[in-house]
């Protein structure tokens, strides 16, 4: 089941950075509108912070402390510098 968390927060994690790169990239070069650009953004960050919760419970929290992936790079920041309680227990 770790393993499996493990997958589903990389999965997160980088498909959400890549989505909203690529938001940013089609807005800055005008291929989609601001608007279309906004909701490409909001699925990536969706995506992430699945990612972040999922990464949340593999540290050994609850998933809901992921939901600092909203703010983005900075909630993973927290993320990775949080002690993993997994850890501690072996």
């Amino acid at each position: 089941m770790l393993q499996d968390k493990k997958t589903k927060t990389n999965i997160g994690v980088g498909l959400g950075i890549l989505i909203q790169l690529l938001h940013f990239v089609l807005v800055l070069e005008g291929y989609v509108s601001p608007t279309l650009g906004l909701m490409i953004e909001i699925v990536g960050l969706v995506i992430f912070t699945w990612g972040c919760m999922n990464y949340a419970e593999v540290k050994g929290y609850s998933k809901w402390l992921g939901l600092v992936g909203l703010l983005s790079c900075i909630g993973l920041l927290v993320l990775v510098f949080v002690p993993d309680r997994n850890q501690q227990n072996k």
